[in-house]
């Protein structure tokens, strides 16, 4: 019993750390999107008649 309950711990805290680290990389992207310029939609050509 006490090995499943260690290994609930040890499993419960490698997933906070990945929940952590995700989040911190979420920010950081969101970040790094917002501070690029927006970008540029490439004008239509009219197409030609035959």
């Amino acid at each position: 019993m006490a090995d499943a309950e260690k290994q609930a711990v040890d499993v419960r805290k490698n997933m906070a750390r990945l929940r952590e680290l995700r989040e911190a990389k979420e920010v950081a992207d969101a970040t790094l999107q917002a501070s690029l310029p927006a970008p540029v939609t490439a004008k239509r050509n009219k197409k030609l008649r035959r």
